[in-house]
């Protein structure tokens, strides 16, 4: 009796497991194609929390002047890294670098060029970075000119400097900066000053001042040493759907934050 009684049990059990992990997987999916309002990439599901982070922020009036995005192992996601893209310009973030470490994004970068324009009506609002396409020198002061926000029709709209790098770039970049400093030190012009402007025409950006590292754990990848020595890193789980609350939590985080500088 207690075998013939056990095996309905049994099947009841499994029968139940199986509908809680499918009603599970159908929430999920449902989740991923929508199932949270999401416009202009904002999704409204914390409108209070979002309201109290953006008053926090505003009062702490510090807001990284360069962030940086390590992708880490992740396929990038394209629709969300250009809502990263308007965050940042809506929070008068000037420079937004992404670290592609796979090389993923930098050969697919016209997907993400395609998003951005999908969310960002002024073309003029991104500055996309190439190799030695804005030298800082240019015309003594050619990087500032660009620093001024954009007039159009009598408004004001605000531009971010924006680029893909990756360990291949940095190491690309050390090597042409050894060929000039050699160059240089034969013809006896070495200066520190010289090795100080070479450095900053080469890489264009100031150095990040907030780093978001996607994955389970922080991870910098092989991120260029030199630019980071002021940085402040948090990890993320994922950009992939990431939401305006949770870049909003990481502006916080940093405004909070001291940076002591070595000492």
């Amino acid at each position: 009796m207690s075998a013939m009684t056990g095996a309905p049990l049994y099947r009841a059990l499994n029968v139940l497991v199986h509908s809680l992990f499918t009603i599970y997987q159908w929430l999920v999916a449902w989740r991923k194609q929508g199932g949270v309002f999401v416009g202009a990439g904002h999704e409204f599901d914390d409108v209070e929390a979002i309201r109290c982070l953006e008053k926090e922020i505003a009062v702490q009036n510090k807001i990284p002047k360069h962030l940086t995005v390590l992708l880490g192992q992740e396929e990038p996601s394209y629709p969300d890294l250009a809502n990263i893209v308007l965050w940042s310009i809506s929070h008068r973030i000037r420079f937004l670098s992404f670290y592609d470490y796979q090389g993923v994004l930098w050969k697919h970068r016209h997907k993400l060029e395609a998003a951005i324009s999908e969310k960002i009506p002024h073309k003029d609002s991104v500055i996309w970075h190439n190799r030695r396409s804005l030298p800082c020198q240019e015309n003594g002061n050619g990087l500032q000119k660009r620093l001024k926000p954009l007039a159009e029709n009598g408004k004001v709209h605000v531009t971010i400097h924006l680029r893909i790098i990756s360990p291949q770039n940095g190491r690309q970049s050390i090597v042409r900066l050894a060929q000039d400093l050699c160059q240089d030190a034969q013809a006896g012009e070495w200066t520190i000053e010289s090795l100080d402007q070479k450095l900053r025409a080469e890489f264009e950006f100031p150095d990040p001042d907030l780093g978001l590292s996607c994955g389970n754990f922080l991870s910098l990848l092989h991120y260029p040493p030199w630019q980071i020595r002021v940085t402040e890193f948090l990890s993320i789980k994922t950009h992939h759907r990431i939401k305006y609350r949770q870049f909003l939590e990481q502006l916080s985080i940093f405004a909070s934050c001291e940076q002591r500088l070595g000492r």
